[in-house]
């Protein structure tokens, strides 16, 4: 018999209706688990345990339990892992029984191989090895198999129950978990007791944390710090032959320098300005890339103004229910691996009337840009309209929208036009504009992309002008939005021009 632990219960009930649905096995519910002839299927709650607290490494004298710098810092040779206790620090009985459980059946004789049903990720790698480790209360004795699912949908899962690779094959992926588990708690446990101690307050210190409201700190410092600085801007606005022609010079003036702003002016204003050029070319407009988690946050909290933090709940929720592939990818391209079941998937988008087919071009498959796992795409299951909430069809529309404008068979017509104007030989101006010719994929998800229309210039007009300086002023940084705190989150070095 083959054992299955998965992450959750839900991910567990997932498996046992696949199984079912395939004919695979039928299982019957237990006290925490299923059991077929086949396969018996249990589950953690997440994390089943936690490290030990620094007491467990360094014990302060007896009678006291107040936090203190004596045992500070704490850099454990060995790290030592406890079932996760409840609030008021005794062990909590769900977790023990739930353990009590995969233990019991990971010991079973009838038992020959142990499946890691954890999420396809570090921490899910971890959470289910853990619970088997533990298990067998050190060295696991038994074969010991890996189910990798990007979605949770039937398909899916009967395919990989097929194609079992052996856990060894993630040694790496689980050094990755551990080390970044143990680092989180090095680098927050110690320093939050420190600086509660130091300031007798309660501050928690964490490796995400700090730098989030540091760089929000920094930000509103900046803002309230912030003195605006005058200039002066060259702008003429008026009309030719009944159109409005807007035109702003490169060259700016300092405040103090409003004369000679105003003898440019007059220069520009006693020269013939005259269009040179008139550029129309027809052109393609591309889709978005598919959707990465972070990229998907962003353009939800812009259009639905969601956090990111519910977001993030939703899409997980999504995927649970297999409605999404899994959801923490930082890649925006499919893997050539997945191009038969993308297919499929295409298929089924087809028949309920978009109109799309397959293409796998570079810019949307390409091994090289996927690290674990490939862009957020729908699956194979479709969910019923009515039982969506409001917002998880907000979060499941702009992921399907976006695939669907990826591999629409409908081409984004554009007409964009260039209208070059020069002013005396002096500067020239350059207007630059695009009309929606064929909407096509825009149809489904147009990527903030709108229409920009040109004054009906043609070559050889003389255009009239007005230039005047206008007083203006650089502005502050501004506050962080969701996407533009993402975006940070993603690349910290990077510095946002300044605002004029």
């Amino acid at each position: 018999m083959q054992l299955i632990i998965a992450e959750k219960p839900s991910l567990g009930r997932n498996i046992v209706a696949s199984i079912e649905e395939g004919k695979k096995d039928k299982l019957n519910k237990k006290n925490g688990y299923y059991e077929g002839d086949r396969y018996a299927v249990t589950w953690a709650f997440g994390h089943l345990f936690s490290l030990a607290d620094i007491e467990d490494y360094s014990p302060l004298p007896e009678g006291r339990t107040r936090w203190s710098m004596e045992n500070l810092p704490c850099f454990p040779k060995q790290f030592r892992y406890h079932l996760k206790s409840a609030a008021d620090k005794k062990p909590d009985e769900g977790i023990v029984r739930q353990f009590n459980v995969i233990q019991a059946l990971c010991k079973r004789d009838d038992v020959d191989t142990i499946i890691n049903a954890g999420d396809s990720d570090r921490e899910g790698e971890i959470i289910v090895r853990t619970c088997v480790s533990k298990a067998f209360e050190g060295t696991i004795t038994k074969p010991f198999k890996r189910l990798w699912l990007p979605d949770q949908t039937p398909q899916t899962i009967l395919a990989a129950l097929e194609d079992l690779p052996d856990e060894s094959n993630y040694d790496n992926l689980a050094r990755e978990g551990y080390a970044r588990t143990y680092m989180d708690w090095l680098y927050g446990v110690n320093l939050t007791r420190y600086a509660t101690l130091k300031t007798g307050s309660l501050l928690r210190v964490g490796r995400v944390i700090i730098p989030i409201v540091k760089a929000i700190y920094d930000r509103d410092m900046a803002i309230k710090n912030f003195v605006p600085d005058v200039y002066y801007a060259i702008v003429s606005k008026t009309e030719t032959n009944g159109e409005t022609v807007e035109l702003t010079s490169k060259t700016k003036f300092p405040k103090e320098e409003r004369e000679k702003a105003e003898a440019f002016c007059k220069k520009y204003n006693e020269s013939d300005a005259v269009v040179t050029a008139v550029k129309k070319r027809k052109t393609t407009l591309n889709p978005g890339k598919l959707y990465s988690l972070s990229t998907l946050q962003n353009t939800l909290g812009k259009k639905y103004k969601m956090p990111m933090e519910e977001s993030l709940a939703i899409v997980q929720k999504l995927y649970e229910a297999g409605y999404l592939t899994y959801p923490r990818t930082n890649s925006e391209y499919l893997a050539t691996a997945e191009q038969d079941k993308i297919k499929k998937v295409l298929q089924g988008v087809k028949k309920i009337g978009y109109p799309v087919e397959c293409k796998f071009k570079k810019s949307i498959v390409d091994d090289s840009k996927i690290e674990s796992h490939s862009a957020l795409t729908p699956p194979y299951k479709i969910p019923a309209k009515a039982s969506l909430s409001e917002k998880e069809l907000q979060v499941y529309s702009t992921v399907v929208r976006r695939f669907v404008a990826v591999f629409c068979s409908e081409e984004c017509q554009a007409e964009k036009t260039e209208i070059t104007i020069d002013v005396g030989g002096m500067e020239e101006f350059s207007l630059k504009g695009t009309t929606i010719t064929a909407a096509g994929w825009m149809r489904y998800d147009d990527g903030g992309q709108k229409d920009k229309i040109l004054p009906a210039l043609s070559k050889g007009d003389r255009v009239n002008v007005a230039f005047t300086p206008v007083e203006k002023e650089t502005t502050p940084p501004k506050h962080y939005t969701i996407e533009t705190l993402n975006n940070y989150l993603k690349n910290p070095f990077r510095e946002e021009k300044a605002s004029i």
